[in-house]
C-alpha cells in the first residue's frame, strides 16, 4: 500500500481503513440456533503513511474494532476506528506525528511528544460498556453496538489512571475483573466488581522493568514472570526500540506469586532465561502451581545488536526469530522449586480455553499455528489435549491466517469442549476475510458455518465474545 515490502504492511496485514456496515452477509452452511450474540475484535491498522514504513511494527498500528452480531441465524458486520487523541492529532495534520515503539526511528522524539495510545491491543464486554485496551494507558469506551468512541478513559471510577494490560482475566466465579498495570516494573495488581468498582489492589516490586504482557491467575493467586526482556522507555524517547533483550541484567526468569487476599509474595527462581508471549490458563494442585503458555528464548535485540543495522536492513527480523512454543510450568510453593517442558513440538501463538476455566483445572486448549507455511505467521489452528498429549490441527483449503480462536460455550453445556470456535481467516485469492465456525468437539471437521466478507480484516490481535443477554443488557445502559 505505502511501496514497503515490511510484511506489517502488506498480505494479510495490509491496511484497511474504509469504515462501515454489512448485513444479511452471505453463509455457507449453517451458523447454530444458540450462537447468539456478539464477536469483537481489535485489528492494528494505520490510517496515515507511517514515518518510515521499514521500521512499522504490528503493534503499533491505529486501533480498528469489528464487530459481528450474530442472531437467528443471519450475521450483520461493522467496523470503526477508535477515535484515540493520537489519531485526532494526525488528522489534523494529515500526515503520521508519532514514533514507533517497537522499532524506533532515525532520531530522537521531538520534545514533548511521545509515542500515540493506539487502541489496538484487545476489545470487551465490561461494565455494560465496550472496551478498547493497550498497554500505554487505561482502555478507550465504546457504544458497543454502533462502535462509537465515547470516552478516551475509562478509569475504573478514577481508581486506574496508568498503564492497564490488555489481558485482564474475569473471575467465572463471580464475575470479577482482575487485572494490573506495570510502570518501570512495580505491577499494581487490581480486583474490580463487574461493574467497574475497585475492590482490592496489591503492588509487587519487580525489580527490573520486565517486559509482563500478560499473567494468569489460580483460586488464590496471580502469577508474573520477571524475564530478561526490559521495557526502556528512556529508549523511545532517543528514537531506540523500546523492549531489549538484556540477559546481563537478568541472567534467569523468576515468578512472583501474589496471593490475591493477602498481598504476600512467594518468589520463584527459573532455570533459564525466555519470555513469554501469551499465556493460556493456571491452576492450583496441591502446593503446586501448573502454568500453561507459549514461550520464546529471547524477546526482542540486545544492546550490542542494536549498534549496528539489523541483518538485512529489516527492523523486524528479531520478531521473525522468536518461534513460540507450547509449554508447561510447575511452580512448588512448598519446596520452592519448578519443572517445566514442552507440551507439542506445532508451534503455536495466541492460546485461548474456555473462560469458564479460568483459574481453574482445564484439559483442552486452542491456538494458532506457526508451522512456517507460506509466506505469513498464522497458517492454522491447534486443540491440544493435556489430557492424553493428543495436538489435533484444522486447515482450510485456500484460506491462511487465521487469527486467535474464540470459544463460545453451548448453551447448558457440561463438558469443556462443548462449544464453538470462531476465527478470522484470509483467502489470499480473493483478498477477502471469512469468520469461520467450527465444532469444537469435531475440531477436525468442516466447518459448520462460513460466513463471508466483503473485504479483508487485517490480522486482528485479541478480542472476545459476548453472548446475546450481556449484549442486550450492555445496549440497554448505553
Amino acid at each position: 500500500m505505502w511501496d514497503s515490502d515490511n510484511m506489517f504492511l502488506n498480505g494479510p496485514y495490509a491496511p484497511w481503513r474504509e469504515e462501515g456496515e454489512a448485513f444479511d452477509l452471505e453463509i455457507e452452511g449453517r451458523l447454530p440456533d444458540e450462537l447468539r450474540g456478539a464477536l469483537y475484535r481489535v485489528s492494528a491498522n494505520p490510517w496515515y503513511r507511517p514515518e518510515d514504513p521499514s521500521r512499522y511494527h504490528w503493534f503499533e498500528g491505529d486501533g480498528m474494532v469489528h464487530a459481528l452480531f450474530l442472531r437467528d441465524g443471519r450475521a450483520t458486520y461493522r467496523n470503526r476506528y477508535v477515535e484515540t487523541d493520537g489519531l485526532k492529532k494526525e488528522r489534523e495534520q494529515g500526515r503520521a506525528l508519532f514514533g514507533g515503539f517497537m522499532n524506533g526511528r532515525d532520531a530522537p522524539l521531538p520534545p514533548g511528544t511521545f509515542p500515540k495510545n493506539p487502541a489496538n491491543t484487545n476489545v470487551t464486554l465490561l461494565d455494560n460498556r465496550l472496551l478498547v485496551f493497550c498497554e500505554a494507558d487505561v482502555p478507550h469506551e465504546l457504544r458497543p453496538d454502533t462502535l462509537e468512541t465515547v470516552n478516551q478513559r475509562y478509569d475504573f471510577g478514577g481508581a486506574i489512571t496508568g498503564p492497564l494490560t490488555a489481558h485482564h482475566k474475569v473471575d467465572p466465579a463471580n464475575g470479577d475483573i482482575l487485572t494490573f498495570g506495570n510502570m518501570d516494573g512495580t505491577v499494581t495488581w487490581y480486583r474490580a466488581d463487574r461493574h467497574g468498582t475497585v475492590l482490592d489492589q496489591h503492588t509487587v516490586d519487580l525489580g527490573v522493568p520486565t517486559f509482563t504482557h500478560d499473567y494468569v491467575v489460580t483460586t488464590d493467586y496471580a502469577v508474573f514472570l520477571v524475564n530478561p526482556a526490559m521495557v526502556r522507555f528512556e529508549n523511545v524517547i532517543k528514537g531506540l526500540p523500546s523492549t531489549v533483550w538484556e540477559p546481563d541484567t537478568l541472567e534467569t526468569c523468576r515468578w512472583a506469586v501474589l496471593h490475591r487476599r493477602t498481598g504476600e509474595v512467594t518468589w520463584i527462581e527459573a532455570p533459564d532465561a525466555f519470555t513469554q508471549t501469551h499465556f493460556l490458563n493456571a491452576y492450583q494442585d496441591g502446593t503446586k502451581i501448573v502454568i500453561d503458555g507459549h514461550r520464546v528464548d529471547r524477546f526482542g535485540a540486545t544492546l550490542k545488536e542494536l549498534a549496528s543495522p539489523p541483518p538485512g536492513g529489516d527492523w523486524n527480523w528479531w520478531f521473525k526469530q522468536m518461534i513460540a512454543t507450547p509449554w508447561r510450568w510447575e511452580l512448588d510453593l512448598a519446596t520452592g522449586k519448578t519443572k517445566d517442558s514442552q507440551v507439542t513440538d506445532i508451534l503455536g501463538e495466541f492460546p485461548r480455553i474456555n473462560d469458564q476455566r479460568t483459574g481453574l483445572s482445564h484439559r483442552y486448549g486452542y491456538y494458532v499455528t506457526t508451522r512456517g507455511a507460506g509466506d505469513w505467521f498464522t497458517d492454522g489452528l491447534a486443540k491440544h489435549d493435556y489430557l492424553t498429549g493428543e495436538t489435533s490441527m484444522q486447515t482450510i483449503d485456500g484460506l491462511t491466517s487465521p487469527n486467535e480462536p474464540e470459544f463460545v460455550p453451548r448453551p447448558a453445556a457440561t463438558a469443556e469442549d462443548d462449544g464453538w470456535l470462531l476465527s478470522t481467516w484470509w483467502d489470499p485469492a480473493t483478498d477477502r476475510s471469512e469468520i469461520i465456525v467450527q465444532e469444537a468437539q469435531d475440531f477436525t471437521a468442516a466447518p459448520v458455518a462460513r460466513i463471508k466478507l466483503n473485504h479483508r480484516i487485517p490480522l486482528t490481535v485479541h478480542g472476545s465474545w459476548s453472548d446475546a443477554a450481556e449484549l442486550d443488557a450492555a445496549l440497554r445502559n448505553a
